[in-house]
C-alpha cells in the first residue's frame, strides 16, 4: 500500500514538472532582463544558512529545556522552535523556487544548453520538492527535533541545485548575455 501510494505520488510530481515546463515554454515572450550568472551568484547569498538551522534543531537546548523546566515551558520551547524552523523550511523554499524561474528564464537565452545537467538539475529540484513537503509533514506528526534528519538532506538538496545551476549558468552563457542585460540594468 504505501509503495504504490509512493508511486502514485511520484508520478503526479513528474506530470507536474511536465505541466509546468511546457506552460513556462509557451510564456517565452517574459524572459527577465538580468545576468543569469550573477542571478545564481546573487541568490546563493540569500539561501538560509544551514547553522542556523542546525542551531534552531540543537537537540542539547531541547534536552536543558526539558531537565530545567515544566511540561507546559517544554510544549512552549518546541512551539517556537517549530515556528522558527517552518520560517527557515518556507524561505529555503522560496529561494530554490526563485533561483529556478532565474534559471529557466536564463535557459531560454542560452545556445549551449547541457541536457545531462539540466536532466540532473530536474531531479534535483524534484527531490528537493518531494523532501521539503515530507519534512512539512513529518514536522506537524513528530515535531521539529525528530526531523532533523530530513532538514539536513532538504539543505544538502539546495546547496546541490545552487552548484548545479551555477555550473550551467558558467561562462559561456554569461558572454552571450551580460552585454544586453547590463545595458538594460543602467
Amino acid at each position: 500500500m504505501t509503495q504504490a501510494l509512493f508511486s502514485v505520488a511520484i508520478g503526479l510530481l513528474l506530470l507536474w514538472l511536465l505541466f509546468i515546463w511546457i506552460s513556462r515554454g509557451r510564456s517565452a515572450g517574459s524572459v527577465a532582463t538580468h545576468a543569469p550568472a550573477e542571478g545564481a551568484k546573487f541568490l546563493s547569498h540569500d539561501l538560509p544558512p544551514a547553522e542556523l538551522i542546525e542551531r534552531i534543531l540543537d537537540p542539547r537546548d531541547l534536552d536543558f529545556v526539558d531537565k530545567e523546566s515544566t511540561g507546559e515551558t517544554v510544549r512552549l520551547f518546541e512551539r517556537e522552535r517549530r515556528a522558527l524552523a517552518l520560517v527557515w523550511l518556507r524561505q529555503t523554499r522560496r529561494q530554490v523556487g526563485e533561483l529556478m524561474s532565474r534559471h529557466v528564464a536564463a535557459v531560454r537565452q542560452n545556445r549551449n544548453l547541457r541536457p545531462g545537467l539540466e536532466i540532473q538539475l530536474a531531479l534535483h529540484y524534484a527531490t528537493f520538492l518531494l523532501g521539503y513537503r515530507l519534512t512539512l509533514a513529518l514536522f506537524y506528526i513528530q515535531g521539529p527535533f525528530q526531523v532533523r534528519a530530513f532538514v539536513n538532506y532538504v539543505t544538502s538538496i539546495s546547496t546541490q541545485l545552487y552548484g548545479i545551476s551555477e555550473q550551467l549558468l558558467g561562462t559561456p552563457l554569461s558572454a552571450e548575455s551580460d552585454a544586453p542585460s547590463r545595458s538594460a540594468a543602467s
